[in-house]
């Protein structure tokens, strides 16, 4: 997702979920942490391409058709999470996740009647398509001496990830950028938004949140799970599909780099 912009929130949806708003003053920003999903893997073409055949559902003519419907998944989820977000409702609910699929969905002209069968026909997904112009900024923003982690909602595969895909790792290699920490919520045992996953992040850089960018692609997880641990955030908005929220957004990780300085 992208942006250099502003902008985010549906009335109250921060506020519910902390007495803080998000905030982003690139002047104070001493480390970066970034999320992986939306960010530097996305699910692959091949993976739902074959469910839209099945469907009957033409083919994009362009993959890059299948990155925007992932972030217009996201903006159907952002949606969807707002009222549990007010109410103060752990999101985990499946129905609340399948506005992703069907957001995903109709982003690629699924008809509406169809969505639960393309929800129900959808494999599990991989997420092994690599952004590598974000990867290639990361390693830029990397070299600039910033000191950089990694915190994802995950299966336990984030290390590895991380590593296959050429992003970083977490001890000195000669191929790849060094971060302080890879943190996999399936491995610490907790979750975003649950701000008690950033700690460990937060440790290994040896800074205050205040002065640690958190980078996401979600709201509801990555911006409010950021601002609750007291972090400033960023959302990765490259289709401008939360411009109606009033959160810091860009569009890709070099223009995140330009505002970086």
């Amino acid at each position: 997702m992208s942006r250099p912009g502003s902008q985010a929130n549906a009335p109250g949806l921060c506020e519910a979920h902390s007495p803080m708003t998000p905030t982003f003053d690139p002047a104070t920003v001493e480390a970066v942490v970034f999320d992986i999903g939306g960010v530097f893997l996305y699910p692959h073409p091949r993976q739902i391409a074959p469910v839209l055949t099945e469907l009957g559902v033409a083919q994009p003519s362009d993959d890059m058709a299948f990155r925007e419907a992932h972030h217009a998944g996201v903006a159907a989820l952002s949606l969807a999470a707002a009222p549990l977000v007010e109410a103060g409702t752990t999101i985990s609910e499946p129905a609340i996740w399948a506005t992703y699929d069907h957001g995903y969905a109709a982003a690629l002209d699924v008809d509406p009647s169809l969505f639960d069968a393309f929800r129900a026909a959808k494999p599990r997904i991989e997420w092994d398509w690599l952004h590598v112009d974000n990867r290639n900024a990361f390693h830029e923003l990397h070299a600039s001496g910033m000191p950089l982690a990694i915190v994802s909602n995950n299966s336990g595969a984030a290390p590895e990830q991380m590593k296959q895909h050429g992003v970083c790792w977490v001890t000195e290699d000669e191929e790849l950028p060094q971060v302080a920490a890879i943190i996999d919520s399936s491995l610490v045992g907790v979750a975003k938004p649950d701000p008690a996953i950033m700690t460990p992040a937060l440790h290994a850089l040896g800074l205050p949140p205040e002065r640690v960018l958190y980078v996401g692609d979600t709201v509801h997880a990555d911006v409010l799970g950021a601002t609750a641990a007291g972090m400033q955030s960023v959302q990765l908005d490259p289709f401008d599909q939360h411009d109606h929220y009033t959160h810091a957004r860009v569009h890709d990780l070099a223009a995140l780099n330009e505002l970086l300085g």
